[in-house]
């Protein structure tokens, strides 16, 4: 059986980590890492050939040209290289940049919540469902970009992803770590099921110099000892809480990329595996999943139905800023996020409507950019 062909767009912080991740694995064949940028697109692919290959690996990696703007051209590549997946990590702004602001200008714009930046991750998956869609491409298309909320917008427009990645299986090693620390056993014999929503991160991986969260999103959680359920034992709800403090901006590309890397081989094989992913065919948050054969589908749980897993993180979004979501994909923000972006940026945006992402996005970035520019922060190429 030939071996896969993987098409990455975009290849910034956290897809050119996963470039790198998939070009070392024995069960990928052909990878087409592709960026709006060509030269620094085919600098990134030279750079994960030539490493792949210094490791003992094929290398097999080409580079194309792909402006997902251009929904045209998108869709007309889509159909000519027939990957067998496509993963696109690609955003206008990489969700790290507000952590570059001085301390007091970070802490004054975190109190909009994550959701604040929803049009700048909105507006090229809008465009890349819009060219999967008009390609007729038949295969699992995973997305980076804050799925919890991006998939359920897009799930409105009939256009979801098949899922996102990262988010909640990011939640599920650290409770399996400190969880088999606590019983003293391996972590491979620790089963985690966890439906939560991403802003429940925030808690999850807080420094233990941070303020003890006043509010916690709900969630579902329960942590198995070889089939035995050892939630209370090991008091589940206190490990996922406890402070566990990560490196910032972007060094968590490669706790995300690790991730993604299992979520994409269990997609492109035969036999179905039990991961956690978030949006499953457009799902608010995150579920516990069946993966495999190229699908996916929330797995079933013996006391929660999937209604009930879905109001958990339904209930979630407040805590992220986001309000509601529309039937039409029209998003409503939480009062504070509206009050906090227009304060501290001059930015006033209510409700996005799903048409106007790509101008609410724009207008976003550069307000953002001339807020760090006061701050005495010159963000130069970052994006």
């Amino acid at each position: 059986m030939p071996k896969p062909t993987i098409l990455v767009i975009g290849l910034g912080h956290l897809g050119g980590v996963t470039l790198e991740l998939l070009a070392r694995q024995e069960w990928v064949g052909m990878i087409i890492g592709s960026s709006r940028d060509s030269e620094r697109g085919a600098a990134r692919c030279n750079l994960a050939r030539l490493g792949a290959m210094a490791q003992g690996y094929p290398g097999e990696i080409e580079f194309v040209q792909l402006d997902l703007r251009d929904v045209d051209q998108v869709a007309e590549s889509i159909r000519r290289l027939e990957p067998d997946l496509v993963l696109s990590t690609a955003s206008p702004q990489t969700w790290w940049l507000p952590e570059l602001l001085p301390p007091e200008a970070a802490a004054r714009l975190s109190k909009a919540r994550f959701g604040a930046w929803l049009p700048i991750h909105l507006t090229l998956n809008l465009d890349l469902m819009r060219a999967v869609k008009a390609s007729e491409y038949p295969g699992p298309v995973l997305t980076a970009p804050y799925p919890d909320v991006v998939n359920c917008v897009l799930d409105r427009l009939e256009m979801a992803p098949t899922c996102g990645v990262g988010n909640i299986d990011e939640i599920v090693p650290k409770l399996r770590w400190l969880a088999a620390r606590s019983l003293q056993v391996p972590a491979s014999e620790i089963e985690v099921t966890l439906v939560a929503h991403h802003a429940l991160q925030k808690a999850v991986f807080r420094s233990p110099h941070d303020e003890a969260p006043q509010a916690i999103p709900p969630f579902y959680l329960v942590i198995d000892h070889l089939g035995e359920d050892v939630t209370d034992e090991v008091g589940g709800r206190d490990l996922l809480l406890e402070p566990f403090p990560l490196p910032g901006g972007p060094a968590w590309g490669f706790l995300t990329s690790g991730s993604t890397v299992r979520l994409v081989e269990a997609f492109l094989s035969n036999e179905d595996a039990s991961l956690h992913a978030p949006s499953p065919g457009g799902l608010p948050g995150g579920y516990p999943v069946v993966v495999g054969n190229g699908l996916i589908r929330p797995r079933p749980l013996p006391d929660l139905s999937l209604g009930e897993a879905v109001q958990i993180n339904e209930r979630s979004h407040p805590f992220d800023g986001i309000h509601a979501i529309a039937e039409d994909g029209t998003t409503i923000f939480e009062p504070v996020t509206v009050q906090v972006l227009r304060d501290e940026l001059g930015y006033d945006c209510e409700r996005l409507l799903p048409h106007e992402a790509a101008e609410r996005s724009r207008e976003l970035v550069a307000r953002f950019r001339e807020y760090a520019q006061s701050w005495g922060v010159d963000l130069g190429q970052q994006r």
